[in-house]
C-alpha cells in the first residue's frame, strides 16, 4: 500500500511540474498583442470640456466624438503625427498633454530647469559662506565676561536642579 502511495505522489508531482513547464513555455513564447494606437493617442489628447483629463478618460460628448475621430483616422491608416496634427489644427497646442518645446510653450520647459539651476547656485553659495545666523566671534573681553558669568552661576548653584 505504501508503494502505491509513493508512486501516486511521484506521478502527481510530475504532472504538476509538467503543467507548470507548459505554462511557463507558453507565456514566454506567446506573442504580445500590438498596442492599441487609438487608445495611446486618446491618452495623449486633452479633453476640451474637462480640461484636466484625456479624451480616453473623459465621458463628455466631445471626448466621445474625438475618440471616434481618432479611431477612424487610425483605421484609415494615418500616422500618429498626422492624427495629432489634425487635432492641433483644430484646438491648438493646448490639446496636447505634452506640449512641444517651441514658441509660447518653450517657457514651460525652460523655467523649471532655470529655477533648478538658480536654486542649486543659491544653495552652493550659502554653503560656502558658512551657517547662516552663526554668532560672530567673541572678543577676548567678551569671553572673559562670559567665563565670569558662568563661574558666578556655578557658585550660586544655578542650573544644578536641571542635571540628571
Amino acid at each position: 500500500m505504501g508503494e502505491r502511495r509513493r508512486t501516486a505522489s511521484v506521478v502527481i508531482a510530475l504532472a504538476v511540474l509538467g503543467l507548470l513547464a507548459v505554462t511557463v513555455v507558453a507565456l514566454l513564447t506567446a506573442t504580445r498583442p500590438a498596442p492599441d494606437r487609438a487608445q495611446d493617442l486618446a491618452e495623449r489628447l486633452r479633453c476640451p470640456v474637462c480640461k484636466s483629463v484625456s479624451i480616453a478618460e473623459s465621458q463628455s460628448d466631445t471626448a466621445v466624438a474625438m475618440r471616434g475621430v481618432v479611431a477612424e483616422q487610425v483605421a484609415a491608416g494615418r500616422s500618429d503625427p498626422e492624427i495629432v496634427d489634425y487635432f492641433r489644427a483644430r484646438y491648438g497646442d493646448w490639446v496636447l498633454f505634452d506640449p512641444p518645446a517651441a514658441g509660447a510653450t518653450l517657457a514651460l520647459w525652460l523655467v523649471p530647469a532655470a529655477v533648478t539651476v538658480l536654486g542649486t547656485g543659491v544653495v552652493l553659495h550659502r554653503m560656502r559662506q558658512g551657517p547662516a545666523g552663526s554668532p560672530p566671534a567673541l572678543s577676548a573681553e567678551e569671553r572673559e565676561r562670559v567665563a565670569a558669568a558662568v563661574a558666578r552661576a556655578r557658585v550660586a548653584g544655578v542650573g544644578e536642579d536641571d542635571q540628571p
